[in-house]
């Protein structure tokens, strides 16, 4: 019980250190699709998709916290048309340190070392190294404000994402947003204590090394594009415990398939600056998405 109990204050205390009234300690996300048409062709495939994010703070002092975790991924889809389905995805690290600087500015700085593969024969080219830098203005208790940049060694190339973003939580407690654009943006309100109503955006943009995906092509990559908005229900089984439906749409999703030697100078969430790729599969079209997210949730409410 002391482990537990000294586990819960330094979780309180790296809530108030990022300026929001929660930390998310563990999140799992379930997801499929309908089958989806190969632009070319009648032949189809569907989208299963698994997602699991850890975080472990952990305080040093009263303005310095360490940040820990892992997250896992794992896609299975059929890349060709003629294919059989393939399954993908990455393991990834979270080592970093928020500081607070004052009453209202802190930052948060996280490397991301990751694997990112089809776990055949990991090698070099399976690794990534990713990071993110946020800094963080906070207006009131409800209120704050962020901006910050990420980076990750995509296999076709350097990968750029600026961003910004707001936290709000209504003084009632029952309308919340928060942004980061262009990754992620969620809208919700409490209609009844179990359960909220809401509407969400997440975007990416990454890559996964492949071996011999098809019999003239020994190395490639996935470059995963997708933009996905998603309605939702959200059912708090308890303080710290939640389990939320949804139904979605895609929009620009891609799974491209290139040489590994195929790659841009640099990319940015819109664009890719260098030399033209040769894609060597064939898209398939947008459509639906059902997911399921089970989260388990410190919750940092003051009391009055």
């Amino acid at each position: 019980m002391k482990h537990l109990f000294i586990i819960f204050i330094t979780l309180l205390n790296f809530g108030e250190l990022m300026g929001q009234n929660y930390v998310d300690i563990l999140k799992v996300n379930a997801s499929t699709t309908p089958y989806n048409t190969f632009d070319t062709s009648t032949s189809k495939t569907k989208i299963d998709q698994i997602d699991v994010d850890l975080t472990v703070p952990i305080k040093i002092n009263d303005k310095l916290s360490i940040i820990s975790g892992a997250m896992f991924e794992s896609f299975q889809t059929k890349l060709f048309e003629d294919g059989n389905v393939k399954t993908f995805g990455s393991t990834a690290l979270k080592i970093g340190a928020n500081k607070l600087f004052n009453d209202r500015w802190s930052g948060t700085a996280v490397l991301l070392p990751k694997i990112a593969s089809d776990y055949k024969n990991i090698s070099g080219i399976d690794l990534q190294f990713g990071a993110v830098g946020i800094m963080k203005y906070k207006k009131s208790d409800n209120k704050n404000f962020k901006f910050g940049l990420y980076y990750n060694s995509e296999l076709f190339g350097p990968f750029f994402v600026p961003m910004v973003g707001m936290y709000y939580l209504s003084p009632n407690k029952k309308f919340e947003t928060n942004i980061m654009l262009p990754l992620q943006a969620d809208v919700n309100y409490k209609l009844i204590p179990f359960m909220n109503v809401g509407f969400n955006f997440n975007g990416q943009i990454r890559s996964y090394h492949l071996t011999d995906v098809t019999p003239t092509h020994k190395s490639t990559y996935i470059a995963r594009s997708t933009n996905e908005f998603y309605a939702y229900l959200k059912f708090n089984v308890t303080k710290s415990l939640s389990i939320t439906t949804k139904v979605g749409q895609s929009l620009g999703r891609s799974y491209k398939v290139f040489d590994e030697g195929d790659k841009v100078t640099f990319g940015l969430p819109a664009t890719f600056i260098g030399g033209k790729r040769q894609q060597l599969n064939t898209n398939f079209s947008n459509g639906m998405i059902f997911q399921a997210t089970l989260l388990y949730r410190f919750n940092l409410e003051k009391k009055s």
